[in-house]
């Protein structure tokens, strides 16, 4: 690509300089109509309606998770709701935009539907390409936090939207960069969507390993007998198999240190892990939460030490497991988390322990164990009672090594992966920028 001729200041520092021949304005000046959304009475049941029967209702979480079109909605509106607050259904194609909470997302409509109160339909008059200012609101929202007003999470408004200064091409020049940009985009999307494909493969082949070497060992000529569970079925014919509370030393939870003590932030105090600590087969290094030494004696029946093993047994991620390292000891935990710490805290008993519970047998069986009102749940009852084959010490350790080795091959190309896609994303974003602010010219 080459630059343009000429450059003049645009008087705005994240636009910077653009071509002589583009103007800077106001968002509002190129709005042929601006739609705001809004939230049925949810305690009124007439209101709301299946999918079946219902009108499509976008929330800010729909925009979050399904990026940049929609062809799903979580909840849907009857025809009562649609009144209650006189929304409009808009079309296939419409561009909305994020005010609440997650601000900035950018979505177009792959299906026709109604709005939360938290995000604006955008429409351009016949001047300005909406799909132009669909690629310069992706680049913007890296700015956009400037205008927002907070109190407990960031919000704009329909006049802090319409006020946004925009760049605007000549509308030729407008729909040459929408049709470059949508092909530069696509062969990047494309390649992303490859990328994670592998990454999903992957980590199925990781399972895949640990599920047979966890139940049938590391020898495929071995001699096999009935487990006498049936979700484990055969395990060769000298393992054991008993439940997880007689090889367990404690199993226990954590309290909320608010009700018997305090949270403090200060370094050289207990480490408190929470939750949200709890990390794809790793903990947070190190938690942001502490607690002080008098709280830690307070809940000493859920102090952690190295080689226990956390159990997330509450929320979205229940059934993540982790081991406690070494530079995290001692910790203390919440009720949302349970541990377990073994009578043999040898490191390929722990670890053996934690690939078991890794294992897609287990994760499985957690889902059809834990309880769910308003959400999972998963008690230590639950937990002991589960059955896990017991290899020989000697065997343990030739398992954990060699799961240790293969898995570790595999997450390595995962992360060269994962960073592939962070390369890709950012130099999507980046050739955006580039494109819509002028700094490069795309003919």
């Amino acid at each position: 690509m080459k630059r343009y001729n000429s450059y003049k200041d645009s008087g705005v520092e994240w636009i910077g300089k653009i071509p002589s021949s583009w103007v800077k304005t106001k968002l509002k000046y190129k709005l042929q109509e601006v739609v705001t959304g809004g939230t049925p009475d949810t305690s009124n049941d007439s209101f709301w309606s299946d999918q079946d029967n219902g009108i499509n209702w976008i929330s800010i979480s729909d925009i979050t998770s399904n990026g940049r079109e929609i062809t799903e909605t979580k909840k849907f509106i009857s025809e009562k709701g649609l009144e209650s607050k006189n929304l409009q259904i808009l079309p296939i194609g419409s561009l909305i935009y994020s005010i609440y909470g997650s601000i900035g997302k950018i979505s177009r409509l792959g299906i026709p539907s109604t709005i939360h109160q938290g995000i604006l339909s955008l429409k351009t008059n016949s001047t300005y390409n909406t799909t132009f200012l669909e690629y310069y609101l992706i680049y913007f929202k890296e700015y956009v936090s400037l205008f927002s007003s907070s109190n407990t999470q960031e919000n704009l408004n329909q006049e802090k939207v319409s006020n946004f200064d925009i760049p605007v091409p000549p509308l030729s020049e407008q729909q040459q960069i929408v049709s470059f940009l949508d092909t530069k985009t696509s062969l990047i999307d494309s390649l992303i969507e490859k990328t994670q494909r592998k990454i999903e493969l992957l980590k199925e082949k990781r399972t895949s390993l640990i599920n047979e070497v966890v139940t049938k060992g590391l020898n495929p000529n071995v001699e096999m007998k009935d487990s006498g569970v049936e979700w484990i079925g055969e395990i060769p014919s000298h393992w054991t198999c008993g439940k997880l509370k007689y090889l367990s030393e404690i199993i226990s939870k954590g309290t909320t240190p608010s009700t018997v003590g305090r949270e403090v932030l200060d370094e050289g105090s207990i480490f408190y892990i929470k939750v949200e600590n709890i990390k794809e087969r790793t903990v947070e290094t190190p938690p942001i939460n502490y607690i002080d030494e008098e709280t830690d004696r307070i809940l000493k029946r859920s102090s952690l030490i190295e080689n226990d093993i956390l159990v997330v047994i509450t929320g979205s991620t229940t059934g993540k497991v982790v081991i406690l390292p070494k530079e995290l000891s001692p910790s203390n935990t919440n009720q949302g988390i349970s541990f377990i710490r073994l009578k043999n805290k040898s490191n390929e008993n722990v670890k053996y322990t934690w690939y078991w519970l890794s294992s897609e047998i287990i994760q499985e069986l957690i889902k059809i164990t834990y309880t769910q009102s308003t959400q999972p749940n998963l008690s230590m009852e639950d937990l002991g009672n589960f059955y896990i084959p017991i290899p020989p010490l000697e065997h343990q350790q030739q398992i954990v090594e060699y799961l240790d080795e293969q898995t570790g091959l595999i997450d390595k190309t995962i992360s060269i992966e994962e960073k592939r896609i962070e390369l890709l994303k950012e130099y999507r974003q980046s050739l955006i920028s580039e494109v819509v602010t002028g700094k490069q010219k795309v003919v």
